[in-house]
Protein backbone atom coordinates (compact mmCIF):
# COMPACT_ATOMS: atom_id res chain seq x y z
CA UNK A 1 0.00 0.00 0.00
CA UNK A 2 0.86 3.34 -1.01
CA UNK A 3 1.46 6.60 0.81
CA UNK A 4 -0.99 8.40 -1.30
CA UNK A 5 -3.98 5.75 -0.63
CA UNK A 6 -2.80 5.54 3.21
CA UNK A 7 -3.38 9.00 3.62
CA UNK A 8 -6.88 8.84 1.48
CA UNK A 9 -8.31 6.48 3.86
CA UNK A 10 -7.16 7.91 7.33
CA UNK A 11 -8.90 11.42 5.44
CA UNK A 12 -12.19 9.53 4.78
CA UNK A 13 -12.12 8.18 8.56
CA UNK A 14 -11.57 11.44 9.86
CA UNK A 15 -14.80 12.79 7.61
CA UNK A 16 -17.02 9.87 8.57
CA UNK A 17 -16.28 9.97 12.50
CA UNK A 18 -16.57 14.00 12.32
CA UNK A 19 -19.70 13.44 10.86
CA UNK A 20 -20.93 10.63 13.02
CA UNK A 21 -19.98 12.79 16.24
CA UNK A 22 -22.12 15.43 14.93
CA UNK A 23 -24.58 13.32 14.42
CA UNK A 24 -24.40 12.46 18.11
CA UNK A 25 -24.19 15.48 19.48
CA UNK A 26 -27.64 16.79 17.59
CA UNK A 27 -29.41 13.31 18.55
CA UNK A 28 -28.22 13.49 22.15
CA UNK A 29 -27.40 17.11 23.02
CA UNK A 30 -29.38 20.03 23.65
CA UNK A 31 -29.90 20.61 19.83
CA UNK A 32 -32.74 18.70 18.41
CA UNK A 33 -35.08 21.86 17.93
CA UNK A 34 -33.21 21.85 14.41
CA UNK A 35 -35.28 18.64 13.21
CA UNK A 36 -38.56 19.83 14.98
CA UNK A 37 -40.81 21.81 13.09
CA UNK A 38 -41.52 25.52 15.39
CA UNK A 39 -44.03 28.18 14.96
CA UNK A 40 -43.22 31.38 17.31
CA UNK A 41 -45.77 33.78 19.02
CA UNK A 42 -44.65 37.06 20.94
CA UNK A 43 -46.79 37.44 24.26
CA UNK A 44 -46.61 41.24 26.09
CA UNK A 45 -46.21 41.23 30.09
CA UNK A 46 -45.63 44.00 31.95
CA UNK A 47 -42.75 42.90 33.66
CA UNK A 48 -40.84 39.41 33.43
CA UNK A 49 -38.10 39.52 36.46
CA UNK A 50 -35.66 37.03 35.71
CA UNK A 51 -36.89 35.86 32.26
CA UNK A 52 -34.41 34.08 30.03
CA UNK A 53 -33.75 32.74 26.73
CA UNK A 54 -33.96 28.88 27.40
CA UNK A 55 -37.17 28.86 29.95
CA UNK A 56 -39.42 26.02 28.82
CA UNK A 57 -42.87 26.40 28.15
CA UNK A 58 -45.40 24.01 29.06
CA UNK A 59 -48.99 22.58 28.57
CA UNK A 60 -50.32 20.90 30.90
CA UNK A 61 -47.04 20.16 32.88
CA UNK A 62 -45.48 19.15 29.46
CA UNK A 63 -42.84 20.83 27.61
CA UNK A 64 -43.69 22.26 24.15
CA UNK A 65 -41.19 24.47 23.56
CA UNK A 66 -39.30 27.29 24.79
CA UNK A 67 -38.21 30.83 25.46
CA UNK A 68 -36.40 32.27 22.00
CA UNK A 69 -35.75 35.94 22.59
CA UNK A 70 -36.89 38.74 25.64
CA UNK A 71 -36.86 42.40 24.33
CA UNK A 72 -38.25 45.78 25.95
CA UNK A 73 -41.47 47.33 24.32
CA UNK A 74 -40.94 50.20 22.42
CA UNK A 75 -43.41 50.40 20.58
CA UNK A 76 -44.62 54.11 20.03
CA UNK A 77 -47.73 55.20 21.72
CA UNK A 78 -47.79 52.11 24.06
CA UNK A 79 -46.61 51.62 27.56
CA UNK A 80 -43.61 50.06 29.03
CA UNK A 81 -43.05 46.31 28.94
CA UNK A 82 -41.59 43.10 27.77
CA UNK A 83 -42.05 41.30 24.44
CA UNK A 84 -40.92 37.22 25.01
CA UNK A 85 -41.01 35.78 21.57
CA UNK A 86 -41.87 31.47 22.13
CA UNK A 87 -41.04 28.99 20.05
CA UNK A 88 -43.79 26.08 20.02
CA UNK A 89 -43.27 22.52 18.59
CA UNK A 90 -45.96 22.65 15.36
CA UNK A 91 -47.13 18.92 16.41
CA UNK A 92 -48.62 20.21 19.66
CA UNK A 93 -51.90 21.32 18.81
CA UNK A 94 -52.53 24.35 21.31
CA UNK A 95 -55.84 25.98 21.54
CA UNK A 96 -56.92 29.17 20.64
CA UNK A 97 -57.62 31.49 23.75
CA UNK A 98 -54.53 30.44 25.71
CA UNK A 99 -52.97 32.27 27.77
CA UNK A 100 -49.22 32.26 28.67
CA UNK A 101 -48.69 32.63 31.90
CA UNK A 102 -45.01 33.42 34.09
CA UNK A 103 -45.03 30.86 36.81
CA UNK A 104 -42.12 30.48 39.85
CA UNK A 105 -41.68 27.74 42.19
CA UNK A 106 -40.59 27.71 45.44
CA UNK A 107 -37.22 27.54 44.75
CA UNK A 108 -36.85 30.13 42.29
CA UNK A 109 -37.38 27.98 38.97
CA UNK A 110 -39.44 30.14 36.13
CA UNK A 111 -41.43 28.72 33.61
CA UNK A 112 -43.93 29.45 30.95
CA UNK A 113 -47.43 27.79 31.48
CA UNK A 114 -49.90 27.92 28.53
CA UNK A 115 -53.66 27.91 30.35
CA UNK A 116 -55.35 25.56 28.46
CA UNK A 117 -57.83 28.43 25.50
CA UNK A 118 -61.69 27.93 25.26
CA UNK A 119 -61.94 29.26 22.24
CA UNK A 120 -62.46 27.23 18.84
CA UNK A 121 -59.93 26.35 16.46
CA UNK A 122 -55.61 26.50 17.38
CA UNK A 123 -53.95 29.65 18.62
CA UNK A 124 -52.97 31.90 15.83
CA UNK A 125 -48.90 31.44 15.44
CA UNK A 126 -46.25 32.15 12.56
CA UNK A 127 -43.43 30.36 10.66
CA UNK A 128 -41.15 33.10 11.52
CA UNK A 129 -40.51 35.07 14.66
CA UNK A 130 -40.68 38.16 12.43
CA UNK A 131 -43.85 37.59 12.20
CA UNK A 132 -45.14 36.03 14.92
CA UNK A 133 -48.53 37.47 16.33
CA UNK A 134 -48.60 39.18 19.88
CA UNK A 135 -51.04 38.23 22.44
CA UNK A 136 -51.42 39.30 26.16
CA UNK A 137 -49.67 37.35 29.10
CA UNK A 138 -50.24 37.14 32.74
CA UNK A 139 -47.83 36.66 35.37
CA UNK A 140 -48.65 34.14 38.33
CA UNK A 141 -48.30 35.19 42.22
CA UNK A 142 -44.67 35.16 43.73
CA UNK A 143 -45.26 32.28 46.08
CA UNK A 144 -42.10 33.46 48.37
CA UNK A 145 -43.46 36.74 48.12
CA UNK A 146 -47.24 35.03 49.93
CA UNK A 147 -44.67 32.90 52.13
CA UNK A 148 -43.06 36.20 53.61
CA UNK A 149 -46.42 37.69 53.85
CA UNK A 150 -47.83 34.31 55.41
CA UNK A 151 -44.51 34.38 57.85
CA UNK A 152 -45.41 38.02 58.82
CA UNK A 153 -48.91 37.55 59.43
CA UNK A 154 -48.13 34.61 61.74
CA UNK A 155 -45.73 36.76 63.78
CA UNK A 156 -47.99 39.24 64.48
CA UNK A 157 -50.94 36.53 65.09
CA UNK A 158 -48.08 35.26 67.56
CA UNK A 159 -48.02 39.46 68.86
CA UNK A 160 -51.68 39.07 69.60
CA UNK A 161 -51.53 35.78 71.13
CA UNK A 162 -49.11 36.95 73.70
CA UNK A 163 -51.11 40.35 74.64
CA UNK A 164 -53.95 37.94 75.15
CA UNK A 165 -52.10 35.90 77.39
CA UNK A 166 -50.66 38.67 79.07
CA UNK A 167 -54.47 40.05 79.54
CA UNK A 168 -55.19 37.06 81.21
CA UNK A 169 -52.59 37.32 83.72
CA UNK A 170 -53.24 40.47 84.39
CA UNK A 171 -56.53 39.27 85.25
CA UNK A 172 -55.61 36.39 87.27
CA UNK A 173 -53.38 38.83 89.42
CA UNK A 174 -56.69 40.84 90.05
CA UNK A 175 -58.78 38.17 90.96
CA UNK A 176 -56.22 36.70 93.45
CA UNK A 177 -56.09 40.56 94.96
CA UNK A 178 -60.05 40.80 95.27
CA UNK A 179 -59.61 39.00 98.43
CA UNK A 180 -57.80 41.97 100.55
CA UNK A 181 -60.72 44.07 99.18
CA UNK A 182 -61.85 43.93 102.53
CA UNK A 183 -59.35 44.62 104.42
CA UNK A 184 -58.57 47.54 101.94
CA UNK A 185 -62.38 48.74 103.40
CA UNK A 186 -61.58 48.23 106.86
CA UNK A 187 -58.45 50.22 106.32
CA UNK A 188 -60.12 53.46 104.60
CA UNK A 189 -62.82 52.92 107.28
CA UNK A 190 -60.82 53.34 110.24
CA UNK A 191 -58.70 56.74 108.31
CA UNK A 192 -61.81 58.38 108.49
CA UNK A 193 -62.44 58.04 111.72
CA UNK A 194 -59.27 58.91 112.47
CA UNK A 195 -59.46 62.15 109.80
CA UNK A 196 -62.90 62.95 111.72
CA UNK A 197 -60.95 63.04 115.37
CA UNK A 198 -58.00 65.49 114.04
CA UNK A 199 -61.11 67.84 112.63
CA UNK A 200 -62.69 67.61 116.01
CA UNK A 201 -59.34 68.54 117.73
CA UNK A 202 -58.75 71.28 115.24
CA UNK A 203 -62.10 73.12 116.19
CA UNK A 204 -61.49 72.58 119.73
CA UNK A 205 -57.83 74.14 119.21
CA UNK A 206 -59.72 77.08 117.24
CA UNK A 207 -62.16 77.18 119.34
CA UNK A 208 -59.89 77.68 122.45
CA UNK A 209 -57.11 80.37 120.75
CA UNK A 210 -60.10 82.11 119.01
CA UNK A 211 -58.90 85.16 121.22
CA UNK A 212 -55.67 84.97 119.63
CA UNK A 213 -56.00 84.55 116.53
CA UNK A 214 -57.73 88.16 115.99
CA UNK A 215 -54.64 89.83 116.90
CA UNK A 216 -52.35 87.84 114.66
CA UNK A 217 -54.90 88.74 111.54
CA UNK A 218 -54.62 92.27 112.36
CA UNK A 219 -50.99 92.33 112.92
CA UNK A 220 -50.71 90.68 109.41
CA UNK A 221 -52.75 93.17 108.19
CA UNK A 222 -50.60 96.38 109.75
CA UNK A 223 -47.66 94.01 107.95
CA UNK A 224 -49.09 93.97 104.75
CA UNK A 225 -50.34 97.76 105.31
CA UNK A 226 -46.69 98.73 106.00
CA UNK A 227 -45.48 97.11 102.74
CA UNK A 228 -48.02 98.75 100.69
CA UNK A 229 -47.22 102.12 101.93
CA UNK A 230 -43.59 101.61 101.36
CA UNK A 231 -44.20 100.59 97.88
CA UNK A 232 -45.40 103.49 96.51
CA UNK A 233 -45.67 104.52 93.13
CA UNK A 234 -42.34 106.34 93.09
CA UNK A 235 -41.05 103.55 94.20
CA UNK A 236 -42.67 101.13 92.23
CA UNK A 237 -41.69 103.43 89.06
CA UNK A 238 -38.41 103.44 90.11
CA UNK A 239 -38.45 99.30 90.21
CA UNK A 240 -39.94 98.97 86.76
CA UNK A 241 -37.56 101.10 85.18
CA UNK A 242 -34.66 99.34 87.01
CA UNK A 243 -36.04 95.74 85.84
CA UNK A 244 -36.97 97.24 82.50
CA UNK A 245 -32.90 98.31 82.22
CA UNK A 246 -31.79 94.77 83.82
CA UNK A 247 -33.97 93.06 81.02
CA UNK A 248 -32.14 95.30 78.35
CA UNK A 249 -28.79 95.16 79.33
CA UNK A 250 -29.61 91.40 79.08
CA UNK A 251 -30.64 91.71 75.75
CA UNK A 252 -28.23 93.58 74.80
CA UNK A 253 -25.39 91.46 76.71
CA UNK A 254 -27.84 88.29 74.40
CA UNK A 255 -27.14 90.59 71.14
CA UNK A 256 -23.12 91.00 71.37
CA UNK A 257 -22.97 87.04 72.45
CA UNK A 258 -24.96 86.31 69.20
CA UNK A 259 -22.77 88.86 67.06
CA UNK A 260 -19.57 87.09 68.83
CA UNK A 261 -20.83 84.05 68.41
CA UNK A 262 -18.45 83.80 64.42
CA UNK A 263 -15.38 85.25 66.62
CA UNK A 264 -15.78 82.69 69.65
CA UNK A 265 -16.42 80.04 66.48
CA UNK A 266 -12.88 80.94 65.30
CA UNK A 267 -10.83 81.49 68.56
CA UNK A 268 -11.83 77.75 69.26
CA UNK A 269 -11.31 76.66 65.83
CA UNK A 270 -8.33 74.49 64.68
CA UNK A 271 -4.98 76.18 63.45
CA UNK A 272 -5.85 75.29 59.74
CA UNK A 273 -8.87 76.95 59.98
CA UNK A 274 -9.62 80.03 58.00
CA UNK A 275 -11.56 82.66 60.34
CA UNK A 276 -14.15 84.50 59.16
CA UNK A 277 -13.67 87.49 61.07
CA UNK A 278 -11.56 90.30 61.27
CA UNK A 279 -10.15 89.64 64.83
CA UNK A 280 -9.47 86.01 63.73
CA UNK A 281 -7.54 87.04 60.78
CA UNK A 282 -5.46 89.15 63.17
CA UNK A 283 -5.15 86.46 65.56
CA UNK A 284 -4.34 83.89 63.02
CA UNK A 285 -1.46 86.52 61.05
CA UNK A 286 0.20 87.18 65.06
CA UNK A 287 -0.07 82.99 64.78
CA UNK A 288 1.93 82.80 61.80
CA UNK A 289 4.73 85.70 62.74
CA UNK A 290 4.94 83.72 66.33
CA UNK A 291 5.53 80.79 63.98
CA UNK A 292 7.75 82.28 62.18
CA UNK A 293 9.89 83.97 64.82
CA UNK A 294 10.06 80.65 66.73
CA UNK A 295 11.26 78.84 63.34
CA UNK A 296 13.77 81.83 63.37
CA UNK A 297 14.98 81.68 66.85
CA UNK A 298 15.16 78.11 66.48
CA UNK A 299 17.69 78.22 63.14
CA UNK A 300 19.91 80.72 65.89
CA UNK A 301 20.13 78.69 68.80
CA UNK A 302 22.50 76.06 69.28
CA UNK A 303 20.04 73.82 70.85
CA UNK A 304 21.66 74.95 74.55
CA UNK A 305 19.95 78.23 75.01
CA UNK A 306 23.13 79.55 73.25
CA UNK A 307 23.69 81.63 69.57
CA UNK A 308 24.63 79.76 66.92
CA UNK A 309 28.16 80.49 66.07
CA UNK A 310 28.08 78.49 62.54
CA UNK A 311 24.68 80.70 61.59
CA UNK A 312 24.35 82.97 58.67
CA UNK A 313 23.49 85.86 61.10
CA UNK A 314 26.54 85.44 63.58
CA UNK A 315 28.61 84.99 60.91
CA UNK A 316 27.40 88.35 59.40
CA UNK A 317 27.53 89.88 62.67
CA UNK A 318 31.16 88.72 63.81
CA UNK A 319 33.46 87.93 60.65
CA UNK A 320 34.99 91.26 59.69
CA UNK A 321 36.31 90.26 56.23
CA UNK A 322 32.01 89.97 55.36
CA UNK A 323 31.85 93.21 56.65
CA UNK A 324 34.74 94.50 54.09
CA UNK A 325 33.39 92.91 51.34
CA UNK A 326 30.27 94.07 51.81
CA UNK A 327 31.76 97.83 52.31
CA UNK A 328 34.15 96.59 48.99
CA UNK A 329 30.85 96.17 46.97
CA UNK A 330 29.28 99.29 48.21
CA UNK A 331 32.16 101.21 46.77
CA UNK A 332 32.97 99.84 43.45
CA UNK A 333 28.91 100.31 42.95
CA UNK A 334 29.37 103.65 43.77
CA UNK A 335 31.92 104.01 41.61
CA UNK A 336 30.19 102.52 38.72
CA UNK A 337 27.44 104.84 39.82
CA UNK A 338 29.67 107.95 39.46
CA UNK A 339 31.21 106.86 36.25
CA UNK A 340 27.78 106.33 34.81
CA UNK A 341 26.21 109.68 35.95
CA UNK A 342 27.75 111.69 32.61
CA UNK A 343 26.69 109.19 30.22
CA UNK A 344 22.96 109.14 32.00
CA UNK A 345 22.94 112.80 31.84
CA UNK A 346 24.25 113.01 28.04
CA UNK A 347 21.45 110.20 27.46
CA UNK A 348 19.02 112.94 28.68
CA UNK A 349 20.27 115.85 26.87
CA UNK A 350 20.02 113.98 24.02
CA UNK A 351 16.23 112.35 24.72
CA UNK A 352 15.24 116.27 25.75
CA UNK A 353 16.60 117.38 22.14
CA UNK A 354 14.91 114.62 19.98
CA UNK A 355 11.83 115.24 21.78
CA UNK A 356 11.65 119.01 21.01
CA UNK A 357 12.57 118.54 17.51
CA UNK A 358 12.44 115.30 15.93
CA UNK A 359 13.30 116.71 12.61
CA UNK A 360 17.15 117.07 14.26
CA UNK A 361 17.78 113.45 14.19
CA UNK A 362 17.31 113.66 9.85
CA UNK A 363 19.39 116.78 9.93
CA UNK A 364 22.21 115.29 11.47
CA UNK A 365 22.53 112.23 9.52
CA UNK A 366 22.64 114.26 6.27
CA UNK A 367 25.22 116.85 7.74
CA UNK A 368 27.00 114.23 8.20
CA UNK A 369 26.91 112.55 4.81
Amino acid sequence: MNERVMQFRIGMFVIVAGLVLTMLIVWFGESPQLFNDYVYVVVHYEEAPGVAVGIPVRKSGIRVGSVTAVNFDDRPQKGDGVLITLSLERKHRIKAGSVPRLSRSLIGDLSVDLLPGKGPGLLTAARTPENAPLIEGEIAPDPSKALAAATKAFEKAGSTLQSIDLAANGIAEMTKSASKIEEFIDTWSQTGLKVSSAAAGIDRFIAANEKDFQPAVANLRQVSQKVNDTFDAQTQAALKTGVDRLATAFAKFELNMTEAAPLFKDLGAPSNTIPTTDFGITLRRLNLIASDLSLLSRALNDGRGRLNQNGSIQKLLLRTELHDNFNKMAVAANEVFTALRPIVASIRTFADKVARDPSALSRGALQRQ
